[in-house]
């Protein structure tokens, strides 16, 4: 027997029989009357049926030691200077409210978790908690004299050394490529954002010649070091997995390079000028006709994503990190079939108006349908996941719409920009799994190319 969208919505996490309960009146709405209606309640009902649970993680054992050690780190560095400066201390009133709002952030940071978070959600909250205590330290020392802005930046280049260092020393090993590509995109990501943390207290400094810029280097530093230590142990765990590693870098180069010229050429035939309006209107809409309408939302929305993956894989191949690229490749190459299935959705009148809280939902339904359909394709498990896990939060930002404070209860404009949203999961979530099959089957012939 084929399951109805109601035994799906069922089978996933954070729906529970409140929000079930819900479907009831959205259905007696839309069978007793075709009067269209946005009404309030009905609508957070639709908000209330849950979102699909897809927590980031990473195919690799994280251990329980190595987070409760990171987690150590911060609550030293927090520990090492007091609650307070006092004036007598620190005479400057300034700096003391900025110790204060950093001392507090970092008390949050390492307070506990009120979500379910996955291991590799916990490693990734750690950048942040070790990285806020290091402000508040940093803050404190150089207030008192123990610390200055050359200290920091000594250790900044030593960090940026180890960087280097790993990255230099990257092969891309497994035995599994559908493994081994997420895991190795998560690794990447860690080492990018180690990077990214140096260059940004350059570049985005909010103080200078002060006390808490010697602080808001020293976050820098150690959230740079909380990455890079991330991705050694992601890294180290997961190779520890595999008893006969197999080298896929050449694989994976070649491939990158393959899939960014195939995914910069399909891009190449949409308009390339006057913005996301032109490959809209490109398509033969009247952009005129569609303004205000779910439709427009949706075809902008999705070729947006288009252009998130193209840069990501341009990022990746530039910097030789090709598992970034792959995933970027992934993202283009879904939310671009999934703008042409949209194209045809549209061009069949569907998405002109959120007509009744009714079509929200049943919008919000197809995108959860789409995503259980896409999880429970067992072909290429691990790619489609991590894709997933992005499409999923589409759902998330859908809902907002209905918990912002810029929209009165019932505004059409958050049902409409809440249904573009849902549909732009459906879409995107129900290519995946195919898009899954034609990365890693490019990667399979590019390796029979390549000496295997």
């Amino acid at each position: 027997m084929s399951r109805t969208r109601r035994d799906v919505l069922a089978s996933l996490a954070g729906v529970g029989v409140a929000g079930l309960a819900g479907c009831t009146a959205l259905d007696a709405g839309e069978s007793d009357s075709d009067d269209p209606t946005l009404d309030p309640a009905a609508l957070r009902e639709v908000m209330e049926l849950g979102s699909p649970a897809f927590p980031a993680r990473v195919p690799a054992p994280i251990a329980d030691s190595f987070l409760e050690q990171s987690r150590g780190r911060a609550r030293e560095l927090l520990d090492s200077c007091p609650e307070t400066m006092s004036p007598e201390e620190v005479p400057n009133e300034a700096v003391r409210n900025v110790y204060a709002e950093a001392y507090a952030d970092a008390t949050a940071a390492l307070a506990p978790s009120d979500t379910d978070e996955s291991p590799f959600e916990t490693l990734q909250g750690l950048r942040y908690a070790r990285g806020a205590a290091a402000m508040a330290k940093g803050t404190y020392d150089a207030a008192v004299g123990d610390l200055t802005e050359a200290d920091v930046r000594d250790e900044a280049e030593s960090v940026r050394a180890d960087i280097e260092s790993f990255q230099r020393a990257t092969r891309y090993l497994g035995n599994d490529p559908d493994r081994a590509l997420v895991v190795y995109e998560a690794v990447e990501n860690l080492v990018a954002g180690a990077a990214r943390s140096l260059d940004n207290a350059d570049e985005y400094g909010r103080y200078a010649d002060s006390a808490p810029r010697v602080g808001e280097l020293l976050d820098a530093v150690e959230s740079a070091r909380a990455s890079l230590d991330g991705a050694h142990h992601v890294r180290d765990r997961y190779l520890a997995s595999i008893a006969d590693p197999i080298d896929f870098t050449d694989a994976f180069a070649s491939t990158a390079s393959s899939l960014g010229g195939v995914t910069e050429d399909r891009r190449a035939e949409y308009p390339e000028e006057r913005g996301l309006e032109a490959v809209v209107a490109g398509e033969g809409f009247d952009l005129e006709q569609l303004e205000s309408t779910p439709a427009k939302d949706l075809l902008v929305e999705t070729f947006v994503e288009v252009e998130r993956g193209l840069r990501d894989a341009r990022e990746g191949l530039r910097s030789d990190r090709f598992a970034t690229a792959l995933v970027g490749a992934h993202t283009a190459e879904t939310h671009r079939r999934a703008f042409e299935d949209a194209v045809t959705a549209v061009k069949r009148g569907r998405y002109e108006s959120a007509e009744s809280a009714a079509a929200v939902r049943d919008a919000k339904l197809g995108a959860l349908e789409a995503l259980e359909a896409a999880r429970s394709d067992g072909s290429n498990p691990h790619l489609t996941r991590r894709a997933l896990v992005d499409i999923a939060h589409m759902v998330a930002r859908g809902d907002g719409y209905f918990r912002d404070d810029y929209y009165e209860d019932g505004d059409p404009r958050a049902a409409r920009n809440a249904l573009a949203q849902y549909a732009t999961a459906e879409f995107a979530a129900r290519e995946t799994p195919g898009v899954s099959a034609w990365v890693l089957g490019t990667l399979a012939a590019e390796r029979g190319g390549v000496g295997r």
